[in-house]
């Protein structure tokens, strides 16, 4: 699956070229350590972010999707963004890619479907061919990632137009997700415990124009990943505006911000909430009904894994980002979230009214 003689060449923020494979290697955790950063940087700068992101894209998508979509990239390895072609799921990855790091920024990398190389006589050969070139640019950008020089930089990569095949390529062949998040190269030969992290700057969103996702295979490529599903009234207009450039400070609010460790997660929100309200903390009565109705059961295992996306809808002075008035609605609010996000692969897509009324609920 890999070309180790295939060298990809990306530019980099920088403006200079990065090539090879053999730099990739975790970012030095002081550099993007957020205890350090929140306290230079000062009060609600996650919440400067999102009004940010609201004033440069709220016209083209809804406050509460931006929340949604920027909790999901902090808390999961993977987000991927379902939903008929052409209602926005490429450009809400280009808008806050171009929001957050410029619109010419080379920390925003695009890698296309394989599935134009599907007809023909040569469709293996061609196949080949983009499945090494995307592999090789996805491993380029982690390196140039990974660099000590851009730890405090966000690499944002955009699988687009991906088929369900594909996405199990990335999700479940090229990288692995250990307990508490991390996340490695599967790369071939390489013992499990010397295999590359991934580095914590480095986000990576997928667009599924697939509307149906059932099967068990396809189950498995969704396991670890935060879905987003677009239903087709969500918004119509998906022309992005021209941006200014990102504020400087962005970048190393949301690096500062990122946790993926549920334990951490349970043990913040016990301080915030109460350790009683934390144990009660359950789907709210709407979506609880949606759920029964689709004949979908929340796994034991699956609440533990929300707790840390509750957690990171929480900003460092502990104001919530979906409601900073209220934490209790806050937690609500992200609670509901994650778990529809990790639960609609499940209902069987030909319940449209139900995808539907999930998507209200996620998105009011």
């Amino acid at each position: 699956m890999i070309a180790y003689n295939f060298h990809a060449i990306g530019k980099g923020a920088d403006g200079k070229a990065s090539v090879g494979q053999e730099k990739l290697a975790p970012p030095s955790p002081t550099a993007i350590g957020g205890a350090t950063y929140r306290a230079q940087h000062g009060a609600n700068g996650e919440q400067l972010l999102l009004g940010h992101l609201v004033a440069a894209l709220g016209d083209t998508f809804p406050r509460s999707l931006l929340v949604t979509y920027y909790v999901s990239l902090k808390t999961n390895p993977f987000v991927v963004l379902t939903g008929r072609e052409g209602v926005g799921k490429a450009a809400l990855a280009a808008g806050l890619a171009a929001a957050l790091v410029g619109q010419e920024s080379g920390q925003f990398v695009t890698i296309g479907s394989d599935s134009w190389a599907r007809y023909g006589s040569q469709s293996s050969y061609y196949r080949g061919i983009h499945e090494r070139f995307g592999t090789s640019q996805l491993i380029e950008t982690l390196n140039e990632a990974a660099a000590p020089e851009n730890s405090d930089k966000i690499y944002l990569v955009l699988l687009k137009g991906l088929t369900l095949e594909e996405l199990n390529s990335y999700v479940n062949r090229l990288l692995q997700i250990g307990p508490h998040g991390e996340r490695r190269l599967a790369l071939p030969g390489v013992a499990p415990a010397a295999q590359p992290v991934v580095p914590p700057n480095c986000f990576i969103t997928a667009t599924l124009h697939s509307p149906r996702v059932a099967s068990p295979r396809d189950q498995e490529a969704l396991r670890h990943a935060g879905q987003i599903e677009f239903s087709p009234g969500l918004h119509a207009d998906t022309t992005l505006p021209a941006l200014p450039l990102p504020p400087v400070g962005l970048q190393r609010i949301m690096l500062g911000a990122v946790a993926h460790d549920s334990r951490c997660a349970r043990a913040r929100l016990a301080t915030l909430l109460g350790r009683g309200e934390l144990r009660r903390l359950a789907p709210s009565p709407a979506v609880a009904a949606s759920l029964l109705e689709g004949g979908v059961t929340i796994p034991r295992t699956l609440r533990e894994a929300t707790l840390a996306y509750v957690a990171n809808s929480f900003d460092s002075e502990d104001c919530g980002l979906f409601d900073p008035a209220h934490a209790k609605r806050n937690a609500q609010l992200a609670f509901d979230a994650q778990i529809i996000q990790r639960l609609l692969w499940r209902i069987d897509w030909r319940r449209r009214a139900l995808h539907r009324r999930l998507a209200t609920l996620l998105h009011g």
